[in-house]
């Protein structure tokens, strides 16, 4: 299971923040990905293979297609180990 780290360093990067809302609106293919930005294809496949890692997006074969979304239970779960503990977060995350 991923680890503080992974979420961290996934967070960490502009580009991959916006992925996340992206995937956030509906599941979306590497290419339908990319062309919301101004960057190659691999370069969004190895953005989409960091957050993988952090499991912050999961992936589906469809067909010829990998379909990546948003896994909003773990986005979710590492907000709250990380930020619950402190006072001024509590109140964001239901007991």
């Amino acid at each position: 299971m991923p680890g503080s780290e992974d979420f961290f360093h996934a967070m960490s990067d502009n580009t991959r923040q916006e992925i996340l809302v992206l995937l956030d609106k509906k599941p979306r293919c590497v290419r339908d990905i990319a062309k919301k930005f101004c960057i190659s294809q691999p370069s969004i496949s190895r953005h989409l293979s960091v957050l993988k890692n952090a499991g912050l997006v999961s992936d589906e074969r469809n067909g010829q297609k990998i379909i990546y979304s948003l896994n909003q239970d773990w986005l979710r779960s590492c907000c709250e180990n990380n930020f619950a503990r402190f006072s001024c977060c509590k109140s964001l995350f239901k007991s």
